[in-house]
């Protein structure tokens, strides 16, 4: 593999998206060409600040594994024994309906203006497709996942001397006929199954 001084990334500034589960992912021109929010159809909406000194972290959860072996090869094989479970953690600074429906798991906040009302702990999540774009001066690389499931990951955290936020997670989760995920890139060229 050659060096690819393009395909080294600093996450200087980006944003992360929402929208419907199942909306289709934006073309490697789009991301390639991406300038707050240009190019991105309409489905796609910011959910807003987010923290600038923790930027998204990804993980997963799982993913075990146990190694087999025969009486004449103790080493043959190794297998999953749990499969992994990927997801992204983030930590959103803007208090508004989306990032408070996002957090508590609730989609009917109450009809009072000026007021968000949790009626009930949250049994289910949110479930949405979800866009994250890295701006590296000129080279952009977003994540896509079609389907996510949103949830809290962390309690409200207030300080006097930094912003308030809200720890969010997203788990992807698999949708019929669709990645499970994907890194969108105009540098990563097309699989001819040699790699």
């Amino acid at each position: 593999m050659a060096l690819d001084d393009n395909a080294v990334l600093l996450a200087a500034r980006g944003d992360i998206y929402t929208a419907p589960s199942g909306t289709a992912a934006p073309t490697p021109t789009v991301i390639g060409s991406y300038t707050d929010g240009s190019g991105l159809a309409a489905d796609w909406v910011n959910i807003g600040h987010t923290s600038r000194e923790e930027l998204p972290a990804f993980g997963y959860e799982g993913g075990d594994t146990e190694t087999l072996g025969t009486w004449q090869a103790s080493a043959l094989r190794e297998t999953i024994t749990d499969p992994a479970v990927d997801y992204v953690t983030f930590n959103l600074h803007q208090f508004d309906e989306n990032a408070l429906s996002l957090y508590y798991g609730v989609t009917d906040y109450g009809s009072t203006a000026g007021s968000f009302d949790v009626q009930d702990s949250s049994v289910s999540t949110i479930k949405k497709a979800l866009l994250i774009v890295m701006v590296d001066g000129d080279v952009n690389v977003a994540f896509y996942s079609p389907n996510a499931s949103f949830r809290r990951e962390d309690s409200i955290e207030l300080a006097v001397d930094s912003l308030a936020s809200l720890p969010l997670r997203a788990t992807f989760l698999k949708m019929s006929g669709n990645p499970l995920f994907s890194w969108i890139s105009e540098d990563i060229p097309v699989n001819d199954g040699s790699a």
